[in-house]
């Protein structure tokens, strides 16, 4: 019975050892190998010598004309979420475009036009307190109004300015860590062709056929224009409280004068009653900063024109290339909703700019711009989807990587409950796109530069509906990757820097699903690939 057992559990070894390969049998197949790693859909290579320009605040600043208006001072909680987006107490805070003028629209409404027609659509928040045109049209003038004789050069003295307004606003956005940046952009009724006021619009009260109209001679109002800026900058009287110098660097001359709301005539009716203007005003101002002994007059940057358009920005700089007019910035507006649309605009004027024999170092101003504003100034559905958040990030990716050296989105803040434009809502709360802006926030400040990503100079990632923007801090080493992914599925991405696969030592994905009231979280142990969900935007820290 024993050697029974004993030769069935020798019969069950060698079974044992023939299926394992073991001696007296034949071996099985090797496995197939494990299937290679999916690819990611964006792999990023980053070398950090690839140094292009600087990045700074500049690129994420704001047009927000209401600030000393509303009192936005004390608009609980603004002031400091502003901090997380571009303003800094610490560092230069991005821009703050403010109007030499006080122009609005859809407030300080009169009752009727000056034809009598009624305007009904006014509601007690936009409703004005002055009784007439010329009232208003008074409290707006930073150059006084007398009698209406002609002003002459020696009528420009201290006792002819009224810089109250102008004072506040830069006050206004000193306080909040902005830098301001200040469009002249309003006629003095004293300097104006027309002292007449005909206003034609409910909404627009500055389109009166005075404050928007050309000067009665341009060569006065330039020399009235660069006496704005010099006792702005300088100060006036006893140089101290209210009369203390601002040093205000970047003045830009005048705004969309394409359109007969800012501008009367029209560029198309007749361009030589603005341009003589612009081109006196930016001579007087560029002789001012010569002569001057003073270090803020000196240091004045100037520019035009706030154009309504990319292409007019481009006339300009190729007619006054020819004669060599002195500036150091243009501007101009985009507002659409495919912010391919605007990327490329940018890309047009850059192309300009380098087409140039005398302007290949000036700046590029994207001075105001958002998603269609005929569609969206009230659409709160679209304010609260991630849509203007990706479409900001986009604009600004693709546009610091085509040229754009600073912006301004319109607008900070929803100062009326049916406004839908702004990051914070009427009720102080943040949207989406106040979470996009604290994510490029990230990758910006008074030591960054721009890194070029190999092979993808303009930023764009399937074909626009993706976007990538890198920024190296010169003092830290630290490199961060913008990435946008406006697509509806998901795209994985990989980084490699300096021929290195790596892995973000810190990583921020926002996407419908987050909140925007609560702050921006970390995605937990990331890895070297890792996923940005249908329509995010992500910074990656390495």
């Amino acid at each position: 019975m024993d050697r029974i057992r004993k030769l069935a559990v020798t019969g069950a070894t060698m079974a044992v050892l023939a299926a394992c390969g073991g001696s007296g049998g034949s071996a099985p197949p090797t496995p197939p190998p494990p299937p290679p790693p999916v690819a990611p859909n964006w792999d990023l290579a980053v070398n950090s010598a690839d140094a292009a320009n600087a990045l700074s605040p500049a690129l994420i600043g704001y047009y927000d004309l209401s600030g000393v208006l509303y009192d936005y001072q004390n608009v609980p909680g603004l002031m400091t979420n502003m901090q997380d987006v571009g303003f800094s107490s610490t560092i230069t805070g991005a821009d703050w475009r403010i109007g030499a003028g006080r122009w609005e629209i859809a407030t300080e409404i009169l009752p009727t036009l000056t034809d009598g027609s009624p305007c009904l659509n006014a509601t007690p928040e936009s409703e004005t307190a002055f009784a007439t045109d010329t009232a208003l049209i008074a409290s707006r003038d930073w150059f006084t109004f007398t009698d209406g004789s002609p002003v002459l050069e020696a009528s420009i003295v201290d006792a002819r300015y009224q810089l109250d307004y102008v004072r506040s606003v830069i006050d206004d956005a000193t306080a909040f860590g902005a830098t301001p940046y200040v469009s002249i952009d309003h006629m003095p009724r004293a300097l104006s062709i027309n002292q007449t006021p005909n206003r034609l619009s409910c909404d627009a009260t500055f389109t009166n056929s005075v404050s928007n109209n050309e000067p009665a001679d341009p060569v006065v109002f330039s020399k009235a224009a660069a006496g704005l800026v010099s006792r702005v900058v300088e100060g006036t009287g006893a140089k101290t409280g209210t009369e203390r110098p601002r040093p205000v660097r970047y003045w830009e001359v005048w705004n969309e004068p394409e359109i007969a709301t800012f501008w009367e005539p029209t560029l198309t009716a007749d361009p030589d009653s603005f341009f003589d203007m612009a081109i006196a005003t930016l001579l007087e101002l560029d002789g001012y900063r010569d002569t001057t002994a003073d270090p803020n007059g000196q240091a004045i940057k100037i520019g035009l024109g706030s154009f309504i358009s990319a292409t007019t920005a481009v006339a300009t700089i190729v007619n006054l290339d020819a004669v060599n007019i002195p500036f150091d910035f243009i501007s101009f507006h985009a507002y659409n909703d495919d912010p391919l649309v605007i990327a490329d605009a940018i890309q047009l004027t850059e192309s300009a700019i380098q087409g140039s024999t005398n302007y290949q170092d000036i700046e590029m101003v994207l001075a105001e711009w958002g998603p269609d504003l005929a569609t969206r100034a009230g659409d709160q559905q679209y304010a609260s989807s991630m849509a203007p958040a990706l479409h900001a990030t986009t604009v600004l990716a693709l546009g610091a990587n085509t040229g754009l050296d600073r912006s301004h989105n319109a607008i900070i803040y929803d100062f009326f409950p049916a406004i839908a434009l702004g990051l914070i809502d009427n009720g102080g709360t943040p949207r989406p796109l106040y979470r996009a802006y604290e994510l490029m926030a990230k990758l910006v400040s008074d030591t960054t530069e721009r890194i070029v990503v190999q092979g993808i100079a303009d930023g764009r990632l399937d074909a626009g509906m993706g976007a990538v923007l890198v920024s190296r801090d010169t003092t830290t080493g630290v490199i961060r990757v913008l990435l946008v992914n406006r697509n509806q599925t998901s795209r994985t991405t990989r980084v490699s820097l300096d021929g290195t696969v790596v892995t973000p030592t810190q990583l921020f994905v926002f996407d419908a699903s987050a909140d925007p009231a609560n702050p921006l979280t970390t995605v937990a142990m990331p890895q070297s690939v890792f996923e940005l969900p249908p329509e995010s935007i992500a910074v990656a820290e390495f």
